[in-house]
């Protein structure tokens, strides 16, 4: 991967509502449903989180599989939920 490709993933990574898109996914794959469910989402609209899935797909994030008339979402690079963990416990500790 080039550096500009790993900047790509960097730059997907950078607004909150994709940080907790990475972490719910961590968890498991889901439909945008799902996604809307969630306490995060609750205040956006489905094509706003929709869009962000997309931004996380074009940087190789995620990946969609279309089943039935639904669209399931899974970490494609699993390793990104971790670093998102490590920056937030290191945040926590600088902090304190």
């Amino acid at each position: 991967m080039t550096l500009k490709q790993r900047s790509l993933v960097f730059k997907a990574l950078g607004h909150p509502a994709r940080l907790a898109v990475v972490e719910r996914l961590a968890k498991g794959e889901c439909c945008v449903c799902e996604l809307l469910k969630g306490t995060e989402f609750r205040k956006l609209s489905g094509p706003t989180v929709s869009q962000h899935l997309l931004v996380l797909k074009n940087a190789g994030v995620i990946a969609d599989e279309k089943r039935g008339k639904k669209i399931f979402y899974q970490l494609r690079m699993p390793c990104v939920a971790g670093i998102a963990l490590c920056v937030g416990e290191k945040a926590e500790a600088c902090a304190s």
